[in-house]
């Protein structure tokens, strides 16, 4: 998608609170280097990491971990608009 000429590009501010995480990208975290094998691109990574998920049935620890996080980023980003 081409951005029109003449409109900047929103900087980002470096003191805004990182965004909340969801259960994937924690599950992610955890189990990164048990799905890396030698060799592997990021991308055969994500599809294998991707296809580990799908086949977990119980995914609530990550889940709730998620929520807590949110929780985290709501009150940090509540602080934030505060403060400016």
């Amino acid at each position: 998608m081409a951005r029109e000429r003449g409109v900047a590009k929103k900087v980002k501010d470096p003191n805004a609170p990182k965004r909340a995480l969801t259960a994937y990208f924690i599950w992610l975290a955890e189990n990164r280097e048990a799905i890396k094998k030698p060799g592997m691109s990021a991308t055969q990574v994500a599809k294998a990491a991707g296809a580990a998920w799908r086949e977990l049935t119980d995914k609530s620890k990550w889940e709730k971990k998620a929520e807590e996080d949110k929780k985290r980023y709501e009150r940090e980003n509540a602080e934030y608009k505060n403060s400016n």
